[in-house]
């Protein structure tokens, strides 16, 4: 292994939860629900509760929030959790946070839409935990690319922050994913409900013609203050971005 990034299959089966990465109080979790799993979040810590498919429920003694295909829930600890649902994934990224007290749920449908890049690679960005947001650490949205074309694109990397994709939408086709830093590149063949967590490195993709390289992506802000800046790979610096979600 590079280090520079894991690539995990999708899940074909129920299961609990599953850590996918973890580096001191950042993680990544994920759960294909056939019923019923407990998650506790710690006091000084804060989670994103992402669902991809299927309808998932979280409760709590005092709350209940059902969330739809592409909902996510943003929370801070101390919470004892269920998770309920039936072929339901569930993506959790977790961070340290010095908030208390908070709970906000972000509906997919009611999220703004912006396309950006240009002809060959284009997609359509929804931002749905953002740099304005209550959160210390963590950031979260939804990339969709067009038929055929590049995402993360120009090629970028925040190695001060920990990222975690998880596809959707190529139905039937493929994508490729990059991972390249100076002692090398991965590149990951992935599908339908893969995840590749990205440690470090510029990382853009592409999807195979007809197919559209879509995914969920949360982002764990390791250094720093939280933020979307980005550096560009030397070459690509000047290519122009369209309207962006991102800081250079």
């Amino acid at each position: 292994m590079s280090g520079r990034a894991i690539k995990v299959e999708a899940l074909e089966s129920a299961t609990g939860l599953i850590e996918l990465y973890r580096h001191g109080d950042y993680a990544f979790k994920w759960a294909l629900l056939g019923g019923r799993a407990p998650y506790s979040l710690e006091a000084g810590k804060e989670a994103v509760i992402a669902c991809l498919r299927e309808q998932c429920i979280v409760e709590a003694d005092t709350w209940r929030v059902e969330l739809s295909p592409r909902d996510l829930l943003y929370l801070t600890g101390p919470a004892n959790l269920t998770l309920e649902g039936r072929g339901s994934l569930v993506v959790i990224g977790e961070a340290p946070s010095e908030r208390s007290q908070i709970r906000l749920v972000k509906r997919f449908d009611e999220l703004s839409r912006f396309t950006s890049g240009l002809e060959g690679y284009r997609r359509d960005i929804y931002v749905a935990l953002g740099e304005a947001d209550p959160s210390d650490r963590l950031m979260a949205g939804f990339t969709e690319g067009w038929p055929g074309e590049w995402t993360s694109f120009p090629p970028h990397k925040h190695d001060d922050k920990v990222e975690i994709y998880v596809y959707y939408g190529l139905n039937g086709g493929y994508g490729l994913q990059v991972v390249e830093d100076h002692d090398g590149v991965d590149v990951f063949k992935v599908r339908d409900y893969d995840a590749v967590i990205i440690v470090r490195g510029y990382h853009p993709n592409v999807a195979t013609p007809n197919s559209r390289i879509c995914y969920l992506w949360i982002l764990c802000q390791v250094e720093g203050r939280k933020s979307m800046r980005v550096e560009f790979q030397p070459g690509f610096e000047k290519l122009p971005l369209g309207t962006t979600h991102l800081s250079r």
